[in-house]
């Protein structure tokens, strides 16, 4: 299951060092081994320091780094729309078989990370991404979002599934039944059908449908 994010800061000293011109070392001291879950941010006083040095960075930076810069960069809110665009422009590169744009495996746990952190206009692109994203790794990720956010925030899941047609809602609600693709546990998926089944709404009731469908065991499709 998706889970949230952990923050921690950096000490003084290794802005300090920063300040000395190791600019290079920002993204791996801000993103340990690219990892959101091993997120550093900077303290309110040395914000402007980091996100100089990060677009300094960003000027020879490969494109894998590129990546990353945008991720933090978008945390720090520094030019956000537009590196929050570039991230949604790399998560559509897995919507072919044949992966373009740079999208990986931490495309979609950047901007999952970013919805986290207070963005909710990202997860309707979550959600698309969900219906054909051809990185595996990125397709459980964003499986594992669909899943916890059924789970415990089942109107904010229903308020965004309704944007889409009755087909992909079905494929929707089946991604979020398969998680991050070792199902939902038992008492989640108990305690949803109870949430869902008092709403007495038609599509809430064939999601919980197909939710239920992907908990049973030989299922691997999404058709009625």
């Amino acid at each position: 299951m998706y889970r949230s994010l952990a923050i921690t800061f950096l000490s003084t000293t290794i802005w300090i060092q920063f300040s000395l011109g190791q600019t290079s070392d920002i993204v791996k001291q801000l993103l340990p081994d690219g990892n959101p879950l091993e997120l550093n941010m900077p303290n309110p006083s040395e914000k402007d320091t980091a996100i100089q040095q990060l677009k300094e960075a960003r000027a020879s930076a490969p494109g894998k780094d590129v990546q990353q810069i945008a991720f933090l960069l978008a945390l720090l809110k520094a030019d956000y729309e537009s590196n929050r665009d570039y991230l949604l422009w790399v998560l559509k590169g897995c919507d072919t078989p044949k992966i373009v744009h740079g999208c990986d495996d931490m495309t979609p746990v950047y901007l999952i990370s970013l919805y986290e952190h207070g963005h909710p206009e990202i997860l309707p692109s979550l959600f698309r991404s969900s219906l054909q994203n051809y990185n595996a790794s990125g397709s459980e990720a964003l499986g594992g979002l669909l899943s916890d956010l059924v789970v415990k925030s089942p109107n904010i899941f229903l308020d965004n599934l309704k944007s889409f047609p009755v087909s992909e809602q079905k494929e929707i609600c089946y991604s979020a039944g398969l998680a991050d693709g070792g199902g939902m546990a038992p008492e989640n998926l108990k305690n949803l059908e109870k949430r869902l089944d008092v709403l007495n709404d038609e599509m809430a009731d064939t999601c919980i449908r197909q939710i239920e469908k992907a908990n049973k065991p030989g299922i691997n499709d999404n058709d009625e």
